[in-house]
């Protein structure tokens, strides 16, 4: 394995509980220094050691990501062009009442 070090950046979040029941401070780690907002503020820069797999490939997960994204884009795609075949029929069918 080889070791890397990053710097993550902790910041307190006031955000909902997992069940909604009500807002707590929340400890969130980023990968850049946010700005602060009144939901938000940065607490503390730290460095963190991993231990990346020797064998690492991130080549299929970006494929499963992509297939997720054409599946996206192919629904959003396909709604899209049933609305217009819908806008068009309404259209014709305007014309063949005249």
């Amino acid at each position: 394995m080889a070791m890397q070090t990053v710097t993550a950046y902790v910041c307190m979040e006031y955000r909902y509980k997992k069940d909604y029941s009500a807002q707590e401070w929340t400890p969130m780690i980023w990968g850049f220094k946010p700005n602060d907002e009144p939901q938000r503020v940065f607490l503390l820069e730290q460095e963190v050691s991993i231990d990346v797999p020797d064998d690492f490939n991130p080549i299929p997960q970006q494929v499963a990501a992509l297939e997720a994204e054409k599946v996206k884009a192919l629904k959003e795609y396909q709604a899209s062009v049933a609305q217009i075949n819908e806008r068009l029929s309404k259209l014709l069918a305007i014309t063949h009442e005249a």
